[in-house]
């Protein structure tokens, strides 16, 4: 079965802006990530989504993808998803060497059998609290991933030196010629072999760990160090932590997508630190110093008498670092919200209504005469 068009599978037209595919991407992403879906082919919809989203987010397989369709991506033929060399680079000297196959005089080259192939790319959630995602954090992930088959050394084969042949449908080349009639007269091209799948190569006795794939699919666990005062949906690539890359090609990469647990009461606003901080009733009215909560620790603040609600006060240094290098930082915006105790015993009623009584605490006569 055919593959879906890449931009249906993300749902944006032909003609969409790079954030506008971004946007599209994550919210995919999120969908169908198989840690967090209930989607029962979650694991299969969010590889199809990262498909997409590796070759239309870069300009030169989007341009290749727009122009020949998934032979200008597909690892069986010209291009590939994250295991493949710029379209340009498979004919060796870009336009000029395809015109000359097409036409004819077209030199023979060997195939793809020996080239090194990045792996895909691959993605992850990580969820940190307001703290963590101040002064970063060591992230231990068990990543499912693509391996090198240790048994073959990725090649596929049960026996490396004896087990693999140079393919005798197309001599090792990885690509035959076709010829057709046109107007032009006879005109000859190239095609990926269908038997060695344009590799130059065939297994004849396959590793049996692998099924002659090279790798296979396993856990791995490894340890990543956030940044300080990373953002929120903040995407960090980490290299080389993806997929296994054929013929000992470089690993794919690993992209976290960073979300920050909700806070009651502490909130990042740019490099600042918002605190909604509650406060006696009596701390209020009476003046205090008070003991303030920060990632820091505890500071001490001076409320003077008869301190309002919403009342704000300016900590500095307490905030977000201004970059994860930089040693500046922002400040801790204390807001101040005053509450009323809701349970009383009868000794604070008693003392309480001897005080309501008191001129101090009653509405001024002025009030009502204006009324």
């Amino acid at each position: 079965m055919g593959k879906r068009d890449y931009y249906e599978v993300l749902g944006v037209n032909r003609n969409a802006t790079d954030d506008e595919i971004k946007r599209a991407f994550r919210q995919l992403a999120k969908k169908y990530h198989p840690d967090i879906s209930k989607e029962k082919d979650a694991e299969v919809k969010f590889k199809e989504v990262n498909e997409a989203y590796e070759v239309l987010s870069d300009p030169n397989k989007r341009r290749n993808y727009d122009q020949f369709g998934n032979a200008g991506t597909d690892p069986n033929g010209f291009g590939g998803f994250g295991r493949t060399a710029d379209f340009e680079d498979i004919f060796s000297g870009g336009f000029g060497d395809i015109f000359e196959n097409f036409f004819g005089g077209g030199k023979k080259q060997r195939g793809f059998s020996n080239q090194s192939i990045k792996g895909e790319n691959i993605a992850a959630r990580v969820v940190v609290t307001l703290k963590e995602q101040m002064f970063g954090k060591t992230v231990k992930l068990d990543l499912n991933i693509d391996k090198k088959c240790e048994g073959c050394e990725g090649t596929g084969a049960k026996d490396p030196k004896k087990d693999i042949h140079t393919c005798t449908s197309c001599d090792g080349y990885g690509y035959v010629n076709l010829e057709q009639r046109s107007i032009f007269g006879i005109i000859q091209s190239q095609q990926p072999c269908p038997d060695c799948k344009g590799r130059g190569k065939v297994i004849t006795n396959k590793c049996s760990k692998c099924k002659g794939q090279g790798h296979y699919r396993g856990k791995e666990a490894v340890e990543i160090e956030l940044p300080k005062s990373i953002y929120e949906n903040q995407q960090v690539r980490i290299r080389e932590k993806g997929n296994y890359g054929l013929n000992n090609g470089p690993r794919g990469d690993l992209y976290l997508e960073i979300l920050v647990k909700s806070n009651r009461y502490f909130k990042r606003v740019n490099d600042n630190l918002h605190l909604n901080l509650p406060v006696s009733y009596l701390d209020a009215l009476l003046g205090d110093e008070i003991k303030v909560p920060t990632f820091d620790g505890d500071v001490h603040l001076k409320l003077s008498s008869n301190t309002k609600t919403n009342s704000i006060f300016n900590i500095p240094n307490r905030g977000f670092f201004k970059s994860p290098t930089s040693t500046k930082r922002g400040d801790l915006i204390v807001n101040v919200i005053v509450t009323i105790p809701t349970k009383l015993s009868p000794e604070e009623k008693t003392i309480l209504q001897k005080l309501k009584n008191s001129s101090s605490f009653k509405i001024t006569d002025d009030f009502y005469e204006d009324l």
